[in-house]
């Protein structure tokens, strides 16, 4: 899958808004197919503040059961891009 200027930006987004969210991680420790649980340490109470944090940065809901299925660095970009670009008045 090529990567297109925009979907960089977002991940380089997501990944300096990951090392602030998550104590001791480092923008170049966070690769866009880093595991959060795995690689990373994202523990369930960092996710939450991790959710917390992309919701307030990109004004959007991440429902729980949606946040449980977003393993890596890449499937949160993928899903940030798909629901940021999506039109406003969709479902709620």
């Amino acid at each position: 899958m090529p990567s297109t200027a925009e979907e960089r930006k977002l991940l380089d987004e997501l990944r300096e808004l990951l090392a602030a969210t998550v104590e001791d991680l480092s923008v170049e420790e966070i690769g866009p197919d880093s595991s959060l649980r795995d690689e990373l340490g994202v523990d369930s109470l960092a996710m939450l503040e991790l959710v917390a944090a992309i919701e307030d940065r990109w004004q959007i809901e991440v429902p729980q059961e949606q946040a449980e299925q977003l393993t890596t660095v890449r499937q949160i970009a993928a899903h940030l891009a798909e629901v940021v670009a999506a039109p406003a008045g969709g479902t709620a």
